[in-house]
């Protein structure tokens, strides 16, 4: 189980740390990138950045939990 504690309802992101972040309403983790010494935030297979600033403009705190699937085999 995954605990997140802050969420960005503007861009829909919920964080349990620098590290852990999911992109709702898929519930998709996000991958993290440096560029030009900054931290950003990416989807698997998209081109598109969100950097950590635009995240944390708008976090509020608020306790979102979430179940991890069950491996396949």
């Amino acid at each position: 189980m995954i605990i997140l504690k802050y969420y960005n309802a503007k861009l829909q992101i919920g964080m349990a740390d620098w590290k852990t972040v999911y992109k709702f309403p898929q519930a998709q983790k996000l991958m993290i990138e440096i560029h030009q010494s900054n931290l950003y935030y990416r989807s698997r297979g998209s081109a598109g950045r969100i950097s950590y600033k635009q995240i944390k403009k708008g976090l509020l705190p608020k306790e979102i939990r979430l179940q991890q699937q069950p491996l396949p085999f």
